[in-house]
């Protein structure tokens, strides 16, 4: 009868004392969780763009070498007259603003980065060059038709992008090299414009 009347209270000791504690630790769990997100967030998303680091783009790219698709560099049109005109506070907003207009304009699985000051870096994964071609200009497009409101200041900026096909045996690192010549032919043809190398990344 003594056990029988212990146990049960027993039971109640531990339950309630069982419970607290798995909340807390459930609650850690999901803290901790939380901000191992927020973690990963900061390492693979730039601060000023929201869109992925350079670091992760090419850890990206390191774990699949093999990926076929077209390269694009892509450079704002005439932006140190941006800076100059109205500050670089506004300059980092346009950056901002381009760089949303860009990833709205990519597909899913493709990639999108900063490469530096007002140029972008992005991976058309599987694209072949009829379909690079087309997706270039239509990013081209999309930014010119996308005014910035600035403190009720309209400012508009153009791009030019330069592409290259990268083929499964090609390094990340020559692809974007040949779209970065591209590009300087984008700019050098008079700028808001688009240059893709033709198959074969023999550029005349």
């Amino acid at each position: 009868p003594i056990l029988v009347r212990t146990v049960p209270g027993t039971m109640v000791i531990v339950t309630l004392v069982t419970i607290p504690t798995c909340l807390f630790v459930g609650a850690k769990i999901r803290e901790n969780v939380g901000l191992s997100s927020e973690l990963r967030r900061l390492v693979e998303r730039d601060r000023l763009t929201d869109v992925a680091t350079r670091d992760f783009f090419f850890a990206r790219m390191a774990e699949k070498p093999e990926m076929y698709g077209m390269s694009l560099m892509v450079d704002i049109d005439f932006f140190k007259r941006v800076n100059d005109t109205y500050g670089h506070l506004t300059g980092d907003k346009v950056i901002s603003h381009v760089a949303a207009v860009l990833q709205g304009g990519v597909r899913p699985n493709d990639i999108v980065c900063p490469f530096g000051g007002e140029e972008f870096v992005i991976f058309l994964a599987d694209a072949d060059h009829d379909i690079g071609v087309v997706m270039a200009e239509r990013l081209r497009t999309l930014v010119a038709e996308s005014p910035i409101d600035d403190k009720g200041t309209t400012l508009s900026v153009t791009v030019s992008i330069g592409g290259s096909l990268k083929q499964a045996t090609d390094d990340i690192e020559t692809a974007i090299q040949r779209a970065d010549d591209a590009l300087y032919r984008a700019k050098n043809g008079g700028r808001n414009q688009v240059h893709v190398s033709p198959i074969g990344n023999v550029d005349p």
